[in-house]
């Protein structure tokens, strides 16, 4: 069962995975644009992505979309809401493009957790992670420019974990609440000073201090 591969399920027991595999998980795939789950849906499934991308859109007054969480492959969601006893989920979720996805009864999911300190410390330390990095994202949304929030995320890298790491330019414009041709320029004007270094996907710090200056 590819569900138990997932980070979540490392070193539980046995008996646990057993219980697992007799779950009702529902698998879907979904293409790029898809709507998976809509605004006050029920929150009765915990959702494990196996491959591909989701995003979590909220809208302002005006209409606005604001993506306010990306879920990449190896990532699920949300026991931060169930285990707050929220009921309802307060977002759309789309998928950005082709993804599959394991639905997990929570319910009946709570009921092995119960049973293995293993696996409810696996859980405590994802919604930590995840707490975390809302934080961070809040904080470096705090500075009012862009060159600002950008070397604030950059200086804290090191403090996310990196299945929530975004995987392209557009995703982390998202995430910052920044125009993304301004992000990119950004990028390109520290890239260009030796400031940081990108390499892919990976950005590579290469004065600090600099960075620093930038927020103070």
């Amino acid at each position: 069962m590819k569900i138990l591969e997932f980070k979540l399920f490392d070193g539980i027991l046995e008996s646990s995975k057993a219980k697992i595999k007799k779950l009702d998980v529902i698998e879907k795939v979904f293409n790029a644009g898809e709507k998976v789950l809509e605004k006050d849906s029920d929150l009765k499934y915990a959702l494990f992505i196996e491959k591909g991308c989701l995003k979590a859109c909220e809208y302002m007054i005006n209409g606005k979309e604001i993506v306010s969480s990306y879920y990449f492959a190896g990532d699920a969601f949300p026991f931060y809401l169930y285990f707050g006893n929220t009921s309802k989920f307060p977002y759309d979720v789309y998928a950005t493009k082709k993804t599959n996805v394991y639905f997990l009864p929570l319910k009946e999911f709570e009921k092995i957790m119960d049973e293995d300190i293993v696996l409810t410390k696996n859980i405590l330390k994802f919604i930590a992670e995840y707490t975390c990095f809302n934080k961070l994202v809040i904080r470096a949304t705090q500075y009012s420019k862009v060159s600002q929030r950008l070397a604030y995320w950059i200086l804290h890298l090191d403090e996310v974990d990196y299945l929530k790491l975004p995987t392209s330019q557009a995703m982390l414009a998202d995430i910052l609440r920044v125009n993304r041709s301004s992000l990119n320029q950004e990028l390109k004007k520290l890239s260009d000073e030796k400031i940081i270094q990108v390499k892919g996907k990976d950005i590579i710090v290469q004065n600090r201090e600099f960075l620093h200056d930038i927020i103070g």
